[in-house]
């Protein structure tokens, strides 16, 4: 009664978005986002997605308060309002830097911090524990986590189909560790937030007639970070680093991002076309599909990197309550990760030759 409505509304809305296109586009700034350096999409899709999502957010959370004694699901969905409105502005082609963004997103974080009174408050780890013990350093480290991660989501929003179904296995993966726990409000709420993406990836895999864009990107991204912390603070029986192998691939791709771009001393805000999902559509194109085929290439590198992105999740399940193992997997994961990097290059290299 709370989910297929919600998945109903985000599919309606989100077709009546492409029926009304016509419309639509007068109202926005022109954007040519096929020519940026970081684009793998082709054709210019509507990046309303956001939209038809939240819509369904909406309905759902409704429906949830009514017919429960939920209270922390609208405050989360309330504390996202100031980085969906920044990322809306994008989306309609009134520039907002990647910074105003980021600033956004922090202003979201801080929302929650205040609405919801929580924060990341252990790692599970000694010395970072100690560190989170000072609520101060807890709430800069809290905010600081959730912009970044909201804008990891955004990063990977230009491959069809790979942010939704990112977000959808991680949603999954919150709420079953969610609902092992008994915080049957965050399962619920994370299944809401799958299906709501669920209605939404038709339009967006294998043909992305419509992308998330920024609203939608960073608005989930949010909503996704904050069910984890939310959980963490409510159950000391789920390792921190259960859930940021739930968490896995945006993390990772950021940092591993922030990284390689300040070891090439570049501004770490500045776009590329070195993230791997970039690798490997790349070497599809190359070994596969021929020369700029991204028609094909394109939904296609969910299909191969889609094995890769579930197996930290499932770990992450399958150890939600082993905070040392946690730590364990999910450093052989990145090390695992930043060694597909190269092999992913390697390939590319070796088959132009």
């Amino acid at each position: 009664m709370i989910y297929l409505p919600s998945l109903f509304v985000t599919a309606l809305c989100a077709l009546l978005i492409l029926r009304w296109q016509s419309f639509i586009e007068p109202l926005t700034e022109r954007r040519a986002d096929h020519l940026a350096i970081q684009s793998s999409h082709y054709g210019e899709p509507l990046r309303f997605g956001g939209v038809a999502v939240l819509l369904g957010l909406v309905i759902g959370t409704l429906l949830l308060t009514f017919q429960t004694d939920a209270h922390d699901t609208p405050l989360l969905l309330l504390s996202a309002l100031p980085v969906m409105i920044a990322g809306l502005a994008e989306d309609m082609g009134h520039r907002v830097s990647p910074r105003g963004r980021l600033i956004a997103a922090m202003l979201s974080a801080l929302a929650a911090i205040v609405m919801l009174q929580i924060w990341v408050a252990r790692a599970d780890l000694t010395g970072l524990d100690f560190a989170l013990s000072f609520p101060a350093v807890a709430i800069i480290g809290t905010v600081l986590f959730s912009a970044g991660f909201c804008h990891s989501v955004n990063l990977i929003d230009g491959m069809n189909g790979f942010s939704t179904v990112s977000v959808i296995s991680s949603a999954s993966g919150i709420a079953l560790i969610a609902a092992h726990a008994g915080q049957a409000e965050i399962a619920t709420f994370s299944m809401l937030l799958v299906a709501c993406l669920a209605g939404f990836l038709a339009m967006n895999w294998p043909t992305a007639r419509m992308f998330l864009g920024d609203a939608g990107a960073y608005g989930v991204g949010h909503l996704l970070v904050w069910l984890g912390i939310l959980l963490a603070w409510k159950s000391d029986s789920v390792a921190i680093p259960a859930l940021l192998l739930v968490l896995f691939w945006p993390i990772v791709d950021v940092f591993h991002t922030i990284f390689r771009r300040l070891m090439l001393r570049n501004s770490p805000f500045q776009p590329d076309k070195m993230h791997l999902h970039h690798k490997v559509r790349r070497a599809l194109d190359l070994m596969v599909f021929g020369y700029n085929q991204r028609a094909k290439s394109n939904p296609a590198t969910i299909v191969v990197l889609f094995p890769f992105m579930v197996m930290p999740i499932a770990t992450g399940v399958l150890l939600q309550s082993n905070p040392t193992a946690g730590w364990i997997a999910f450093i052989a994961y990145s090390l695992a990760f930043a060694g597909a990097h190269k092999i992913a290059t390697r390939i590319a290299i070796k088959w132009r030759k």
